[in-house]
């Protein structure tokens, strides 16, 4: 029987796709491919994403955020930021876990910081505040991962063995 995502991924693909994938991998490989929502991954064809992301998210017990570099800085066509845009899904998705009081773990990836909260939208500044986790490339990949399926497993408490 398949069970309900429990840890969602919410990611920039104009940022960290590439990273994001191996993260993804990983927690498959550990959690289980129906414990783990990636919308490229994740996502049937022929649904409404916005109202699946937000049925999904209201199932999940934590919130994976990752950061690159560029992550807070992608702009639309008409050069505001992303971010900006209250129809933004990154947005939305940390707007629903805030909203719910689900843990949200940010993942800093390819040398990324937190942003500071003055570079979030008013909805989303909390996050500024959430202690993240590293992701950095091989050869700290391994032990980074370990840290954060750890940290998944304290959260989530009841994982498969």
């Amino acid at each position: 029987m398949a069970h309900a995502a429990r840890i969602f991924i919410s990611y920039r693909r104009d940022d960290s796709a590439a990273t994001c994938g191996r993260i993804y991998d990983r927690l498959v490989t550990r959690f289980g491919r129906d414990t783990v929502f990636k919308d490229v991954d994740s996502m049937p064809a022929g649904v409404d994403f916005t109202a699946h992301i937000r049925s999904i998210l209201a199932g999940c017990a934590v919130e994976l955020v990752v950061i690159g570099p560029a992550w807070a800085d992608i702009r639309l066509p008409d050069g505001r930021r992303r971010l900006v845009d209250p129809g933004d899904y990154v947005r939305m998705e940390i707007e629903a876990a805030l909203a719910r009081g689900m843990p949200i773990i940010p993942l800093l990836v390819q040398g990324a910081g937190m942003p500071h909260s003055s570079q979030l939208p008013t909805s989303i500044q909390p996050l500024a505040h959430f202690s993240g986790l590293f992701v950095r490339y091989d050869p700290d990949f391994d032990g980074d991962m370990r840290r954060v399926i750890g940290a998944i497993e304290r959260l989530l408490g009841d994982v498969p063995g």
